[in-house]
């Protein structure tokens, strides 16, 4: 990867808009990036990889640093940086999220962050590859070839981030070498060995489990205890060819057991089936003779009824034929009483009737057509009744249409007065409208202003609140402080203590013959004596580790304390003279003059509202003024045309009256004669046809005495019975002949016919023995049927428990291979004489060819004194893992040294080649990627003139490689070295300024 130009505008120190042509400064193959401690070098490499990942060069650093805090809100912050990889040509143009002013109104805004990718073709022209910030960072990754944590440690070496690397514990630097070389993939296969080794030991001892249980129901089974029981259950240790032997044969001699128990239940249940044979024969001969004997009494006593029966039977033949004679008795005598009752009616309708109406009645057509004279007259008046009738509404019709008539005239009079009076009203809702417009405009000035005072009161309050927390903290410190001195002094007291009692300590130790670490002789005639309150080793270092641990605390508490005067400072810049209380009057006031001008506001819309609705309901009254007139108009003329025809009917009425009071009168009395006239003709025509129905129901009577045998109507009634009394009398003859037969029939049986005179039976006797081979039966049943189920679940559980035992063998042959892998992935098992993981032995190999390539350039740099060394020893007791730890092989005293004690320029010098070395192994592994450009950000202060010569020549290696080189120092001998350059130098306004002098 080659970088070609950055441009870059409002980010970190630079305010203004400043590019970097990359291609110029590649002409010499090495070029400086130079300027003051924080002035912006690293700024620019922060930009490089902003542009192409994002975030910033170190992993500990914010993305806020990018926002320009000299540039103003219009500006944008923008990098912009083209770039040459195998691929071709590419420009990526990136903007970070940051708050600016909002352009309407006070406060701030997010600004969203973007991006343009674009492929740059030969010839100078364009295409937009990607818009989105996802799919242009998958894109950006896949052609560069590297992600960032890859990009940073072979493109951008950062400041410290190396000797990090280089001082590192084995657990650190594992971690680093995870990230760059994505060896995590190793660490989780390994995890997954774990889980699955896990799951097949569960799998195991669930499998074990399993055939305890299952040989305990074997156990409960088959019923045994003691050494048995003990014999079966120790089963669950043995291979399962042995477990399904033994079960086996056990299942088995209860099977036999079973078999012969079932054949002495067959041989008993026959015997039983006998006895209960020869009991059903003695029951069935002891009914018959008790049957027999009953049939006999029963014959008796049937013979002595007979004459009962008999006269029974006459009674119920008389009361049969009377059924038949009594309805016409009954209604002869109903005729003859209709006839009577019709000749009285007759008598009554005469006597209430009109005389010359009565005087008819000897002739129902005479009576027939007076009714039909009075039944025309009452028709012709029936019209002037119902007018007559009707009246009374009529006149209050009239009446009620008057009053309403003058209520429409009264409504129409109320719509003219409530109009009359709505101008006015809406005149002076235009003027208050106008008012609270005129206030409501001004809300938004006052709004702002109260935001503005709101801010100063939380900066006011911050400060107080900054101001309370630098007192605690200055307490706290003055509280560490006690804290760490009595801690040292502690520690120090111990320390003395202990060395005043070391010779006792040692002298504790000494037998008689043994040398004296002191003087060497091996006898003691006067060994010191160990006090009792002497201190012990791991009570100067408990004090040590508490000494420690305080100074560490007092450290950070001055940390968090100058980080407080700082924050108090900068607040009371920003708030000035400003107090709680000037600010707070201020701010109710801001407020109340808001709230007016808020009120104003929600008064516009009401009477707005109001005004609208105003207009609403004028419309609608004059609406429903107009709706009344017409309304009026039209009852008016109703009223005229019920006045006239109310006059013209109360002129029949009286006409049709003709001497009564009224004409219902008159009808009615017409109606009352033709009523008369009717009741005189039914009453007449009635008398006729009862006294004829009288005449014809007495003949009939006397046909049917005559043909019964019935002397007379008395003679009939007296035989009558209620039929249910006959229903009864004739049951009562039917059960006796049916009994009588029944008796006979049953007598006549063949089983009671041939049974012999004398015949006996022993029921007792044969109910015991059928009682004793049922019990023996039951017994011999209920043996077999238990020794069946024994045999039955033992059989169930033995082929259980084979499974189980098979299951559980099963299960350890599954785990073998699983245990093992799982043992040689993690560095546990006996295959693996190394003790390494797999992930620490990949990354042991990976490692190996970074330090390779890191002493490829080391020998030289240091003039063959140091070269880099991988070991396999653990650091220290703590550490989990071997196989990354690290030492200088220093050639001089051809000893292994830590890291860690290596002067300042040897560390740089030392972590450069290491991150050179790591550059080399990362492209080769990401399928070498060409690094046409490498930064190296600063160290080289601490340099020797000779050693700094020899970076020198080893960067000039890499330039004669085809690379070009950006040294990130401000050390003037490399000023004096390096010609092309970018000049990083801040202004006296704050921001800095960015020149690039290329040759």
């Amino acid at each position: 990867m080659r970088l070609r130009s950055l441009t870059l505008q409002a980010v970190g120190p630079f305010a203004e808009q400043y590019t970097v042509d990359f291609d110029a400064l590649a002409a010499g193959g090495l070029f400086l990036l130079e300027g003051p401690t924080g002035a912006g070098k690293s700024t620019i490499i922060d930009a490089v990889v902003f542009a192409l990942y994002g975030k910033v060069a170190s992993a500990d650093a914010s993305e806020d640093r990018l926002r320009s805090a000299y540039a103003g809100d219009d500006v944008e912050s923008v990098v912009d940086l083209t770039f040459e990889v195998q691929a071709g040509t590419f420009r990526v143009r990136r903007t970070p999220a940051y708050q600016r002013a909002k352009r309407r109104g006070s406060g701030t805004t997010l600004q969203q962050a973007s991006i343009v990718l674009w492929r740059v073709s030969p010839d100078g022209e364009e295409q937009v590859l990607a818009t989105r910030l996802d799919e242009a960072g998958a894109e950006l990754q896949r052609v560069v070839g590297l992600d960032r944590a890859q990009f940073v440690q072979t493109i951008v070496l950062p400041q410290g981030e190396f000797a990090k690397f280089l001082r590192a514990d084995p657990e650190d630097r594992r971690g680093l070498l995870q990230r760059i070389f994505g060896t995590q993939v190793y660490d989780r296969i390994g995890q997954r060995l774990a889980e699955l080794r896990r799951e097949a030991d569960r799998a195991v001892e669930a499998a074990r489990a399993e055939l305890a249980v299952s040989l305990a129901h074997v156990v409960g089974a088959a019923r045994v205890s003691g050494e048995d029981a003990e014999a079966v259950t120790a089963l669950v240790a043995s291979p399962a060819d042995a477990v399904r032997a033994e079960l086996t044969t056990r299942a088995s001699a209860l099977v036999a057991q079973a078999d012969a128990a079932a054949r002495v239940a067959v041989d008993a249940q026959a015997a039983s089936r006998l006895a209960r044979g020869a009991l059903d024969a003695a029951v069935e001969l002891d009914g018959l003779l008790r049957r027999r004997e009953a049939l006999a009494v029963e014959a008796s006593q049937l013979a002595g009824a007979a004459p009962q029966c008999e006269a029974a039977r006459a009674r119920v033949a008389a009361a049969r034929s009377a059924q038949a004679v009594r309805p016409l008795l009954t209604a002869a005598e109903a005729s003859r009483v209709a006839a009577q009752a019709a000749r009285k009616d007759l008598e009554a309708a005469c006597d209430a009737a009109p005389t010359d109406l009565a005087a008819l009645a000897p002739d129902e057509s005479a009576l027939r057509s007076a009714r039909d004279a009075a039944l025309g007259e009452g028709a012709a008046l029936e019209h002037w009744v119902r007018v007559e009738a009707g009246l009374v509404a009529a006149r209050r019709a009239v009446q009620a249409a008057r009053i309403g008539v003058e209520d429409l005239q009264a409504e129409v009079a109320a719509h003219d007065a409530w109009l009359a009076r709505r101008a006015p009203e809406r005149t002076e809702l235009v003027t208050r409208l106008d008012a609270a417009r005129a206030l409501g405009a001004l809300a938004a000035p006052r709004e702002a202003r109260v935001r503005e005072i709101e801010a100063a009161a939380q900066r006011v309050l911050a400060l107080d609140a900054a101001r309370d927390e630098l007192a605690a903290g200055d307490r706290a410190v003055r509280e560490a402080a006690e804290v760490a001195r009595e801690a040292l002094e502690v520690e120090t007291q111990l320390r003395a203590a202990r060395i005043a009692g070391l010779a006792g300590e040692l002298a504790e130790r000494l037998s008689p013959g043994d040398a004296c670490p002191v003087c060497g002789s091996p006898e003691h005639p006067h060994k010191a004596r160990l006090g009792s309150d002497h201190v012990a080793a791991e009570q100067v270092t408990d004090a040590e580790r508490s000494s420690k641990a305080a100074e560490s605390a007092l450290t950070q508490a001055s940390a968090q304390v100058a980080a407080l005067r700082e924050r108090v400072a900068g607040l009371e810049e920003v708030v000035g003279s400003a107090t709680a209380e000037s600010v707070a009057a201020e701010l109710v006031g801001a407020r109340a003059s808001f709230a007016e001008a808020r009120a104003g506001l929600d008064e516009v819309a009401a009477l707005e509202a109001a005004s609208a609705a105003h207009d609403t309901e004028t419309g609608r009254r004059r609406d429903e003024r107009d709706t009344a007139a017409a309304r009026t108009s039209a009852a008016e003329a109703q009223l005229l045309a019920s006045e006239q025809a109310l006059g013209a009917d109360e002129a029949g009425v009286a006409g049709a009256c003709e001497g009564f009071p009224t004409v219902a009168a008159r009808h009615a009395a017409v109606a009352e004669r033709a009523d008369a006239a009717e009741g005189l003709a039914h009453a007449l025509a009635a008398q006729q046809a009862a006294e004829a129905a009288e005449l014809t129901r007495r003949v009939e009577l006397d046909a049917a005495l005559a043909e019964h045998g019935f002397p007379s109507a008395d003679d009939a009634a007296a035989a009558w019975l209620e039929p249910a009394d006959v229903a009864a009398l004739a049951r009562t003859v039917a059960d006796f002949d049916a009994a009588v037969e029944a008796n006979r029939r049953a007598r006549a049986d063949h089983a009671i016919a041939a049974l012999a005179p004398d015949a006996t039976v022993d029921l007792d006797a044969a109910r015991a023995a059928e009682q004793a081979a049922r019990t023996e039966a039951d017994v011999a049943s209920g043996a077999a049927l238990l020794a069946r189920e024994l045999a039955d679940a033992t059989s169930a559980a033995v082929a259980g428990a084979t499974k189980c035992a098979f299951d559980l063998e099963d299960a350890r042959t599954a785990a073998a291979p699983v245990a093992r892998l799982a043992g040689l992935a993690s560095g546990t098992g006996g295959d693996n004489a190394h003790s390494l993981s797999l992930a620490t032995y990949v990354l042991t190999r990976r490692f190996e060819d970074v330090v390779a390539a890191a002493n490829d350039r080391l020998v030289a740099m240091s003039d063959g004194r140091f070269e880099l060394a991988r070991s396999d020893e653990k650091e220290d007791v703590s550490s989990r893992r071997r196989g990354l730890a690290m030492r200088v092989l220093d050639h001089r005293t051809e000893q292994l040294r830590d890291p860690r004690t290596l002067s300042g320029g040897e560390t740089f010098y030392v972590s450069l080649c290491l991150a050179l070395g790591m550059a080399d192994v990362v492209t080769a592994e990401a399928g070498g990627i060409d690094l046409g450009t490498l930064f190296v950000d600063e160290g080289f202060g601490s340099l020797d003139p000779h050693t700094l010569d020899q970076v020198l020549v080893e960067l000039g290696r890499l330039r004669a490689g085809g690379r070009v080189v950006g040294v990130v120092s401000h050390v003037e001998a490399l000023k004096q070295s390096i010609a092309d350059r970018i000049e990083v130098r801040p202004t006296a306004d704050g921001p800095s300024r960015l020149t690039v002098r290329a040759g």
